[in-house]
């Protein structure tokens, strides 16, 4: 150590022999400590071995250090400090050459000895400080991906205040990730994020914004992050980045490329060592892919193997809800009514015990509802109307409230949608026909309004297109037939619209399309 910042540390040190065992927290107390700034201090742990520590688990790794440890470090960089160099002496007039050429050409090569020793430690000061920089950016990418994973998976907070913190923080990380000398752990974990922001921009399960487009871009640079990684722990994220890819595309229509994703996560997901999580996800990102596809036996397979046969914390509770649903649903449309209303019966139990274990999980409150939704429209099929109205309107009544205290939940309004469609055809099946007539009305204006924001989404088409049938359906027995023939005809468009843009699954032709043709044959007498 050696100029005046040499100087100021050792005078400093001298004045602290009596608080040598103080704990000196941050770079800014530490560098105060010597008496140079935090960049100078944070240079020489990096370059001169400087004694720090850090707080395991903190997000942001925050560093403290103990004086006596400073100044031992010190004391010890003076002692094996290199002795100076010998000063260049001028040649003796006893040997000085008799060429005055030779003297010019000696006094010029040192001038070009020292200038290349001051030239070659500048360039290594530089060098070192640009390693401190490199190092700085990647604790600080590292520190800002901790929390972003942790937002990201939290239960609270508004979707939109999320995503914009996300959004900002995977910019920061996609920035420091794309260099080549970022190790490749950070790259994993920002993939990681990634994923995990591609769940929040469109989930049907949480607070999301239901932006498709977003999910998957978020999901390409995942990929594009992992692409030249080899490892064990890279091959899992990518693994369960193409789950949630397949998860996509299959809601988007786009099956042959979600059974691929899938193909491609398999030996990961499922094979030998594979973590029983990941192979549970695996199973149900299966197991909806199959539904899509309109092959509810596979459905009902996959959620069978996906359901964990414990769930002692929420993310497995989600789970295991989750492949209850599936399940429910696959048997549903395999005619086996009654099977599927007892395991709907069953995750509703499950759902009321876990928001009442995890009552500040905002999750588990959506569970609940969803399973009164899921319920609730078994029942109206299931001959029970009846029992079907409340739940459905509670279910309504809980989707509004969580809307109220987040109006960037776009998933939220999604379900408000879908249940005020159900509590509809509730009310008409138990005779409140008129009743029906303006729910159902409400239902497909708001649909409308929806679509209009974004005419080419398959998933607001999907909703118009089953909100005009069942409207038609109502309003045909009525003897507003006209009424209903109209609204008949525009969800054909719809239908042909999403059949050539290639968004039609086969779930939306073997249920929906297959209704609709039947009602339009039944009532208008013109048949596709």
């Amino acid at each position: 150590m050696s100029g005046s910042a040499g100087l100021q540390a050792e005078g400093g040190a001298r004045a602290r022999d009596g608080d040598a065992q103080r704990r000196l927290r941050g770079w800014k107390e530490i560098g105060r400590h010597f008496g140079v700034d935090e960049r100078t201090a944070k240079r020489w742990e990096q370059t001169r071995g400087l004694p720090v520590h850090r707080v395991p688990g903190e997000p942001r790794a925050s560093v403290f250090a103990y004086a006596s440890e400073l100044d031992a470090w010190e004391a010890q960089g003076r002692r094996e400090a290199p002795a100076a160099a010998p000063a260049l002496v001028a040649p003796s007039p006893l040997r000085q050459p008799s060429q005055p050429w030779l003297v010019a050409a000696l006094a010029m090569l040192g001038i070009v000895l020292m200038v290349t020793v001051w030239l070659g430690v500048q360039v290594s000061e530089k060098r070192r400080e640009a390693a401190a920089r490199t190092a700085d950016a990647t604790r600080l990418a590292a520190g800002q991906l901790a929390a972003l994973n942790d937002q990201l998976d939290s239960p609270t907070g508004a979707a939109e205040v999320r995503e914009a913190l996300a959004r900002e923080a995977t910019r920061v990380l996609a920035e420091v990730a794309a260099s080549p000398a970022q190790p490749a752990a950070l790259k994993r974990e920002a993939a990681e994020g990634y994923r995990r922001l591609a769940i929040l921009r469109n989930a049907v399960d949480r607070p999301s914004l239901r932006d498709r487009a977003g999910a998957e871009a978020a999901l390409q640079a995942a990929l594009e992050l992992l692409a030249n990684d080899r490892g064990a722990e890279a091959a899992e994220i990518r693994a369960r980045v193409h789950i949630e890819a397949a998860r996509q595309a299959g809601g988007g229509g786009a099956l042959d490329a979600a059974q691929a994703l899938l193909d491609a996560a398999r030996p990961s997901a499922t094979g030998e060592g594979a973590a029983p999580e990941l192979t549970q996800l695996w199973w149900l990102a299966r197991a909806e892919v199959a539904s899509w596809a309109g092959d509810h036996a596979g459905a009902r397979d996959a959620a069978r193997r996906a359901r964990p046969e414990t769930a002692d914390d929420p993310q497995a509770v989600l789970r295991q809800l989750k492949a209850h649903d599936l399940e429910a649903e696959a048997l549903y449309y395999l005619g086996e009514l009654g099977e599927a209303q007892s395991i709907y019966a069953k995750a509703l139990d499950i759902a009321e015990v876990a928001a009442t274990r995890w009552p500040s999980d905002s999750r588990m409150r959506w569970a609940l509802l969803r399973q009164q939704w899921n319920l609730g429209s078994t029942l109206v099929t299931a001959g029970r109307p009846q029992d079907a109205v409340p739940l459905l309107t509670g279910a309504l009544a809980g989707w509004q409230a969580l809307q109220a205290a987040d109006p960037s939940d776009e998933a939220v309004a999604a379900w408000i949608r879908a249940t005020r469609l159900s509590l509809g055809q509730a009310l008409d099946a138990s005779g409140q026909r008129t009743a029906a007539v303006g729910v159902l009305s409400d239902a497909v204006a708001e649909r409308r309004q929806w679509v209009a924001a974004k005419p080419a989404d398959p998933d607001r088409r999907r909703m118009l297109l089953k909100g005009l049938a069942t409207l038609g359906d109502v309003l045909a027995p009525l003897q507003r037939v006209a009424e209903a023939c109209a609204l008949y005809a525009e969800a054909d468009a719809l239908r042909a619209a999403m059949d050539e843009a290639g968004q039609l699954t086969g779930f939306d032709r073997t249920e929906t399309v297959r209704l609709l043709a039947a009602s339009q044959t039944r009532f208008c007498r013109a048949p596709r």
